[in-house]
């Protein structure tokens, strides 16, 4: 057996012997390139984790969303009260708006967020980065 190692280019593929059996082939094209990333367990370690919060901010606008809605919703549907502690329905009302207003700047400040998050291609970008810097 040959233990040799030759380059990808310099691969001969017969293809006589596959074109006969299966189909007309007319031309056959190989990429099977690949590039690998060698590296320690700890370092993989370290970059998810510092990367793993900012991978997390991506459904982060979820939960002002659904608070958002539900004030909304509260506002159209209800005609306040006086009677709840002794607050007039204008405090209620006013209430509910400025917790509306306060859960839109979170939800902007969400949607950002997760617009600006990190993608797993920006970590395996990092990995990289961090083996060249290790060679030179």
């Amino acid at each position: 057996m040959n233990n040799k190692k030759r380059p990808l280019d310099k691969v001969k593929i017969d293809t006589r012997s596959m074109t006969g059996h299966l189909v007309d082939v007319s031309e056959i094209h190989l990429n099977v390139t690949q590039e690998v990333i060698i590296t320690t367990e700890d370092k993989i370690n370290l970059c998810l984790s510092e990367h793993l919060k900012r991978i997390e901010r991506k459904r982060s606008w979820i939960a002002p969303f659904g608070i958002l809605i539900a004030i909304v919703l509260t506002l159209v549907t209800s005609s306040f009260k006086e009677n709840v502690l002794q607050l007039t329905a204008d405090t209620w009302r006013a209430i509910f708006i400025i917790a509306g207003l306060i859960c839109l700047g979170w939800l902007i400040r969400s949607i950002i967020e997760a617009i600006k998050s990190v993608k797993v291609e920006d970590i395996v970008e990092k990995l990289k980065k961090s083996s060249r810097k290790n060679r030179k």
